[in-house]
Parts: structure tokens; C-alpha cells; sequence
């Protein structure tokens, strides 16, 4: 599979959150969530430093499963989780092995563009993030996003929303 463009991880992302989640593009989505309602068996367990996470499904595509490294941060988590989603539910050929910090392939540079855009979307960092606090520990809420129901913390790595930010063109 060759490298994803931003406006297809866009479209791949407002339709795993609109069509199969019911979210819409622009709310908050809690990682824990997404996997309850999508049925995705989910371990998190302590793993080596320079592994993340791995996938799996089954052949006929009705059993998924993510282990996710627990070793690191909360945000680091939720983003091994979208990545993880992205070979479950868009990659061509998803094959296991072993994801971390570092992606060249192309499959995983396409992974990582996705898992952003799932967990920032364009729509929810320009209009509806409220606050971004000044400094931010490890597990750390690094931004309130304001819905008509309810404030909503946003786990997510500071660096990721930073790209965010600059990805979307944010002054």
C-alpha cells in the first residue's frame, strides 16, 4: 500500500467516526469507547520500550485484537490504539507485526497520518478547543474540548496536538 494523503486519512477517519461509531467529526472520542463499540478485544500490558502496540484479525475479519505497551504515556496509548485501528480497518493487506515510535514503510506512515487525524480532527482542535494548558505532565489533560453537553479532557500527547495545530494552518 502506498503512502495515504491527509485528505483520505481525513475521509477514512470521518467514516470509521461517523458511520461505524456515531460520533460526529468534530467531538472528543474516548479510546476506551471506540474499542467497546467496535468489539475490538484489547490488552494493555507492560512491553518492551521500543514496541507500542500489534493487531491482529482474523481472516474473515469478524475477531480484532490490539495489545497496547501500558509502559507508555496515556496519550501514547490512544494514539497506538488509532494506529492500531487504521491496519484493522483500512489497511489492504494488514499483516502482524510489531509497531513503535519509528514508521517508514509506507503502510505506517499511513497508520500514523490516520491515527491523527482520528484523534485530532481538523473540525475539533479549530473550533472547539476551549484551552490548552501552559505545561503538561506525563497522562497529563492537555487541552477541554467544550460540547453543547459537557466539557470533555483530551488525552492526547502535547506533541500530537501541536502537529495538529500546525498541520490544520492554526495562527
Amino acid at each position: 500500500m502506498k503512502k495515504i494523503t491527509l485528505e483520505t486519512a481525513e475521509l477514512l477517519a470521518e467514516k470509521l467516526r461517523c458511520n461505524e461509531l456515531n460520533f460526529s467529526k468534530n467531538e472528543p472520542v474516548s479510546i476506551k469507547t471506540v474499542l467497546r463499540k467496535l468489539n475490538i478485544l484489547t490488552i494493555f500490558r507492560p512491553l518492551s520500550e521500543n514496541v507500542w502496540g500489534v493487531s491482529l484479525i482474523t481472516p474473515d475479519k469478524k475477531h480484532k485484537f490490539i495489545l497496547v505497551n501500558s509502559n507508555i504515556s496515556i496519550g501514547a496509548q490512544n494514539y497506538t490504539v488509532a494506529h492500531e485501528l487504521f491496519h484493522l480497518y483500512f489497511d489492504e493487506n494488514p499483516k502482524p507485526h510489531l509497531c513503535g515510535h519509528e514508521h517508514n514503510e509506507p503502510t505506517e506512515r499511513s497508520a500514523n497520518i490516520f491515527a491523527s487525524v482520528f484523534l485530532l480532527p481538523k473540525e475539533g482542535i479549530l473550533k472547539n478547543i476551549a484551552k490548552i494548558t501552559d505545561t503538561v505532565a506525563k497522562d497529563d489533560t492537555i487541552a477541554i474540548v467544550e460540547t453543547t453537553e459537557e466539557s470533555v479532557p483530551v488525552k492526547a500527547t502535547l506533541d500530537g496536538l501541536l502537529r495538529g495545530l500546525i498541520r490544520d494552518g492554526y495562527p
